[in-house]
């Protein structure tokens, strides 16, 4: 289903590593940046991805020429701030299933960065996939746990195949964070000129 997995970004943590990432600053409003690029200028609107923010996000679905969804890898053995007992992938899986049926977003190409790579090889061995869904054989296998969580986050998109991309990054390395996004900035340039 999500032929560009294998496009999987991986690197050397030593080298690349700013500890200035290892801040989290949780979306609060709505904000909006400006990043230049070549070939286009990017407006980008940070929305957040909490019940409360995702009220806010209707304002924001018009004209768009993509959507950056943004999930953690690791969320499949965590649960939402906002009630403890629902499992943060499960919420994120609903989330992007709503974006998809978003009659506004049909032919929107949806960029989908599964987070926390970083994090998720050590996670898969002190918490099985398996335990949380039976479905998955892969066991710690990395890549194959990579693939499993970028299916069932394709198998929730309600549109027509082809409009959802998928990239593995660990935001605090950045320079596989940067090739990540010089990714999505062709990716986005692509299908803007394409539509």
């Amino acid at each position: 289903m999500m032929d560009n997995i294998d496009k999987v970004l991986w690197h050397d943590k030593a080298n690349n590593f700013d500890p200035s990432l290892c801040v989290h600053i949780m979306t609060n409003g709505l904000y909006y940046s400006t990043i230049e690029g070549e070939p286009f200028r990017y407006e980008i609107i940070d929305v957040g991805g909490t019940r409360a923010m995702r009220k806010k996000w209707s304002r924001c679905m018009q004209d768009l020429d993509s959507v950056i969804f943004v999930a953690d890898l690791n969320g499949y053995c965590q649960t939402i701030e906002e009630e403890p007992g629902v499992n943060q992938m499960e919420e994120s899986l609903e989330v992007l299933e709503r974006i998809t049926a978003h009659t506004s977003l049909q032919n929107t190409p949806i960029l989908l960065l599964l987070n926390k790579a970083d994090l998720f090889e050590r996670t898969i061995n002190r918490h099985p996939i398996s335990d949380v869904y039976p479905e998955y054989v892969g066991g710690i296998d990395y890549w194959k746990a990579c693939r499993f969580m970028a299916d069932c986050y394709a198998r929730r998109d309600r549109r027509p195949p082809g409009k959802l991309y998928c990239y593995v990054v660990d935001s605090l390395d950045t320079t596989a964070f940067q090739n990540a996004w010089r990714q999505v900035q062709e990716k986005i340039t692509h299908t803007t000129l394409k539509y």
